[in-house]
């Protein structure tokens, strides 16, 4: 299942990159956040991997995420391993691209997500528009976020 979305956010890119990036101010915004845990050492790149733990549905669920792309300030990509986190199953990918839109930064997100077996398949479409409101949400904070310390 393949989607995509956008925000415009009035700030510049490097504003908006830095605060998708900077793991340890995302309590200040992500909403349901519980914790991150970096499982790497050093600066954040390719190859980069954390684990989020957010609320869900009413439990604390954690999932890792790991950098696939990095060109900052213009393109961000996650992979997210469920057999790793508490999904227990499947892919997720995600890139995201900022773009100078003027004065303002177009953040386009696309996602893929990758389920096996014909009853996740369909399990996964219930599952998929509530992960899609959940990112919906999560850059409705961002862009709040940022707007208000871009002023």
């Amino acid at each position: 299942m393949d989607f995509s979305t956008e925000t415009r956010i009035k700030a510049t890119s490097t504003q908006v990159f830095e605060a998708i990036t900077d793991l340890e101010g995302w309590q200040n915004w992500m909403p349901n956040f519980v914790a991150v845990e970096k499982l790497t050492e050093g600066d954040i790149g390719i190859g980069t991997e954390w684990k989020e733990t957010r609320k869900m549905f009413g439990k604390a669920a954690s999932e890792v995420f790991e950098v696939t792309a990095y060109d900052p300030p213009n393109r961000l990509g996650l992979r997210v391993d469920g057999t790793r986190g508490t999904t227990g199953k499947g892919e997720f990918l995600f890139d995201y691209e900022l773009l100078s839109d003027g004065g303002a930064t177009l953040m386009q997100m696309t996602g893929e997500v990758n389920i096996p077996g014909f009853m996740a398949k369909v399990m996964g479409k219930l599952f998929f528009g509530a992960m899609k409101k959940a990112i919906d949400k999560d850059h409705a904070a961002l862009k709040d976020y940022v707007e208000k310390g871009a002023k």
